[in-house]
This record gives structure tokens, sequence and C-alpha cells, in this order.
């Protein structure tokens, strides 16, 4: 084995080992976005920056069903996150319409205002924010897995 061939040897089983042990995506710091307060009606949007990525805090009405991407903080309150960076190819998405509705204006993919999939080309929906209430403030503290 030459010099060469042992450094391959040498990074690659390091590579695997930072992989096997979870540190490829280290968790990013929690942001602190804005106290429910401000989000004082159904469907009041408070956008931020999360792992470098814009991202919107969405105030939404009760799930009819258990939602992993949906967390009730506050008295009655219900909110989800997620990255506007659209799934399929990276673009930014635009705000939710009157509708409730997400439209990439790349390829058209569309979202619901919580970030699920409704169309696509995207085959997954908007990256979803795990949430907590921190010090009476909504803070966003890692990704859920969609």
């Amino acid at each position: 084995m030459n010099r060469r061939e042992a450094s391959k040897a040498i990074l690659g089983s390091a590579l695997a080992l930072a992989g096997g042990q979870g540190l490829s995506q280290p968790v990013p710091p929690a942001v602190r976005i804005a106290a429910p307060s401000r989000l004082s009606e159904v469907w009041a949007d408070v956008g931020f920056q999360f792992a470098g990525q814009p991202a919107l805090l969405v105030r939404v009405p009760p799930p009819s069903q258990p939602n992993p991407r949906v967390f009730m903080l506050a008295q009655q309150m219900y909110f989800t996150a997620y990255s506007r960076v659209c799934t399929h190819l990276g673009c930014t998405v635009p705000l939710p319409d009157r509708e409730q509705n997400i439209e990439c204006g790349c390829h058209g993919s569309r979202f619901r205002a919580d970030g699920s999939l409704e169309k696509g080309p995207a085959d997954r929906p908007l990256r979803a924010i795990r949430l907590e209430l921190r010090e009476g403030a909504v803070w966003a503290v890692g990704w859920l897995d969609n």
C-alpha cells in the first residue's frame, strides 16, 4: 500500500466513523422566533432564519387528527414551522397565499400552509422545524424527520 492508498483508507474510515456517530448533520443552534402573542390570529406568520435558511413560523388551526408538524405551545395555540427552501431544486418558496397555499415559482410544486406537500414535482414536504416554548417565546430547536 502506497501513501496515497493509505491516506484514502484513513480518510474513508474517519468519514464512515463520523457518519455512524451522527456527526455529519450537527443540530443547528436554537433560535428564538417570537412570543405567541405576536401571532394573535390563525394563519398569522413570522419569518426567521434557521440553520442558514429562510423559514416561517405559522399559527395554524387545531389539527383534526394528530400531525407531527403541528405543536400546541400555548393556551390552545397551535404552530408549525418549516424551511422555505423547496425540496425539489432548492428555490425559495413564497409566503402562503390567501387560500393558504404555497406555490414554488421555479417549477410549480405546491405546498399547504403547514409545509406539507400538495403536488410535485417536489417529492417531499418542506423541511419541518421542531418547536418549543421557552421563556415565554417560541423557539426553533431542530429539524423534524419528514
